[in-house]
């Protein structure tokens, strides 16, 4: 009778040495086998108990200081295909921490899209320098915590709710529960002078609306007829020109930890923010007895300007 080999037997004749688990036919290797309350994945520190991902101080610093170091403009501002694509690579493991703040990357990925010669210089314009330095910014005012967000919740968990509508004369919204609502004519010094621009706009003017109120608001729920601004919002990306506004946004949230849904409704469920938006005050009110109707002034730094 031939003898069958054991695990260990097998393990020599397959070229996996003898690190393998007695009894289990499997490879083995013992510094590989984490355990504990929290372990570390990639060089990130993943707490199941607390759910979150975090970064150590000193991880932290050093990507702040790679992505300072790679737009320093004081020798060239040209680097080669290899460079931009060591630090994106870097940049992109230290967003498992840093979720929002994925668009800051859409012009770098332009500026090498199709390029294949490793050692090729590509120019730093503007737009990649302006939107690393937001990224090291937002990155060095973080806790480098990411908290993941275990529980959906919907309107009926919402701590405000509020309804955006726009026309091409003007942005409007409206929180029904405290029976307030703002409008503004759309400004002529915007860099855009779009539809799609203007609901994004109000859509931002209302979250920094939202930060004045007295409590804590932990679960923001926007209301609007636009899909392009509720893609734009769930996917973290969108057409150039239109960025600046999702910054905004996402600055927002990094800094307060604001949890924000922004949820599509058709214009004909959306009475109130509708009949502002035509400026039809009385139908307005109508819709929503005791509303308040108050000017507002959009956040200067969506329109490319500073506060």
């Amino acid at each position: 009778m031939n003898r069958v080999p054991g695990p260990i037997q097998s393990a020599s004749k397959l070229g996996l040495g003898t690190g393998m688990h007695v009894g289990t036919g499997l490879p083995h290797a013992k510094s590989k086998q984490l355990f504990g309350p929290a372990l570390e994945i990639i060089g990130l520190y993943v707490d199941p108990r607390t759910m979150t991902i975090s970064m150590s101080e000193e991880s932290q610093d050093k990507l702040i200081t790679a992505i300072r170091a790679f737009i320093n403009t004081a020798e060239s501002r040209k680097r080669p295909l290899v460079e931009w694509q060591r630090i994106l690579s870097w940049i992109n493991w230290g967003l498992n921490v840093f979720p929002l703040l994925h668009p800051a990357l859409q012009s770098s990925y332009a500026k090498i899209a199709g390029k294949h010669i490793a050692r090729g210089s590509i120019y730093s314009n503007r737009a990649v320098i302006r939107r690393f330095n937001w990224l090291a910014d937002m990155i060095e005012a973080s806790d480098s915590v990411h908290m993941l967000d275990a529980i959906e919740w919907n309107e009926q968990d919402a701590d405000l709710v509020i309804y955006c509508d726009v026309s091409l004369n003007g942005l409007r919204f409206v929180a029904p529960q405290l029976k307030l609502s703002f409008y503004v004519l759309t400004p002529d010094d915007s860099p855009l002078q779009t539809i799609f621009f203007f609901k994004a706009l109000c859509i931002s003017a209302a979250i920094l609306w939202a930060l004045g109120l007295d409590g804590p608001i932990h679960h923001l729920l926007i209301f609007t007829d636009s899909l392009n601004c509720v893609e734009m919002i769930n996917s973290l990306s969108t057409q150039e020109g239109y960025n600046e506004i999702l910054l905004f946004v996402m600055r927002i949230l990094v800094t307060t930890k604001i949890s924000l849904q922004v949820f599509h409704v058709p214009g004909a469920d959306n009475v109130t923010a509708d009949a502002l938006s035509r400026n039809l005050p009385r139908v307005a009110v109508m819709s929503l007895p005791g509303l308040e109707i108050h000017l507002f002034e959009p956040p200067r730094g969506t329109l490319g300007q500073e506060n």
